[in-house]
């Protein structure tokens, strides 16, 4: 079973849509937990009508006692879920049809390979009109550097994970942007090259034209892209002290993200 987790707040006008697309997979052995967190509209009503038409969909509501914020709600999910693989499917995003298929194919012929990846394109929100990809790549000689250098990188639904591969729920609570980021970075710098398989295919698809948080360049922003590199550079100077290159690209992005918090702040 793939395990799809969903957190969500105030998403009423598009969750409909993220969670149709999953009942479209051509791939049909999953469960979907959605996990609110604090909406004030009709998110529930929404999820309601697709949990009555389809047993693999539940709702939950964050714990109290957890932060807010969706890194808690996938953490949340992640503890209960029950598949042998995880996906985290944003609530206004959507994924293609053959999207479960062909990662769970990966994983169940590869044993030793603890993630398959794949990748995102914008669409209008208006128009469904198909834009851009999400990573400027593809493939990459170093997947870790890549990502910390941002030659290629994944959006949160993009990748299939091999659930034993993470020890705990994998995201930061606490963070409100930059948290796939993070969370992809000490992924990577834990995998082994034959641990991860790169299915060249698009399969998430972005929604450009609604606001997201991690759209929004306020301080506030910045300051958590900069925390987010920070914890990546004290996880490299912990386990891989040898990489000076990662640590430098780090410590840069650390000073710029530093900069553009003091200057938002100050206005």
């Amino acid at each position: 079973m793939i395990s799809i987790i969903v957190p969500t707040f105030n998403r009423q006008d598009y969750i409909a849509e993220t969670l149709k697309s999953l009942v479209e997979q051509t791939y049909n052995d999953w469960e979907c937990i959605v996990v609110d967190d604090g909406s004030t509209d009709d998110t529930e009503t929404e999820v309601q009508k697709y949990i009555k038409a389809d047993s693999r969909f539940c709702f939950y509501k964050r714990p109290a006692k957890m932060h807010k914020g969706a890194n808690s709600c996938r953490n949340f999910g992640f503890t209960i879920s029950k598949g042998k693989y995880i996906k985290f499917l944003d609530s206004d995003d959507i994924i293609t049809e053959e999207c479960l298929e062909k990662q769970n194919a990966i994983l169940n012929a590869n044993p030793e390979i603890e993630v398959c990846l794949s990748y995102g394109r914008y669409f209008d929100n208006d128009t469904k009109e198909l834009k851009e990809l999400w990573s400027r790549n593809m493939d990459h000689s170093d997947y870790f550097f890549g990502h910390v250098t941002n030659q290629i990188r994944w959006q949160t639904a993009d990748p299939l994970w091999r659930k034993s591969f993470f020890p705990e729920p994998p995201f930061q609570e606490g963070l409100m942007n930059s948290q796939e980021w993070l969370m992809h970075g000490l992924s990577f710098l834990k995998l082994k090259r034959n641990e991860i398989y790169n299915l060249k295919e698009t399969f998430t698809l972005i929604r450009r034209g609604n606001e997201r948080m991690s759209s929004i360049r306020t301080s506030f922003y910045y300051k958590n892209q900069r925390n987010a590199r920070l914890l990546l550079l004290k996880k490299v100077l912990l386990v891989k002290p040898q990489l000076f290159s990662v640590q430098i690209q780090l410590l840069k992005q650390i000073s710029v993200f530093t900069y553009w918090m003091l200057k938002r702040r100050n206005g």
